[in-house]
């Protein structure tokens, strides 16, 4: 999970675990961009949900105090 180090900066820091997933899994789809992956129908099918206007993706960051 990620925590908001304040409220004027940007950044967000991660505990190492979920830093070494975030890399691994960008690059495993680098990897199967390469392979071709872009022209299968599952792939197709996440960009199309994930460009639809009635997806809202939203980060928010962990309050300091939540456990």
């Amino acid at each position: 999970m990620a925590k908001k180090i304040s409220d004027s900066t940007k950044y967000v820091t991660l505990v190492e675990k979920d830093y070494l997933t975030l890399l691994q899994d960008h690059l495993m789809l680098r990897a199967l961009k390469i392979a071709g992956i872009e022209s299968h129908p599952a792939y197709k099918a996440v960009q199309s949900i994930l460009k639809d206007g009635h997806v809202e993706t939203h980060i928010h960051p962990i309050d300091k105090q939540y456990r």
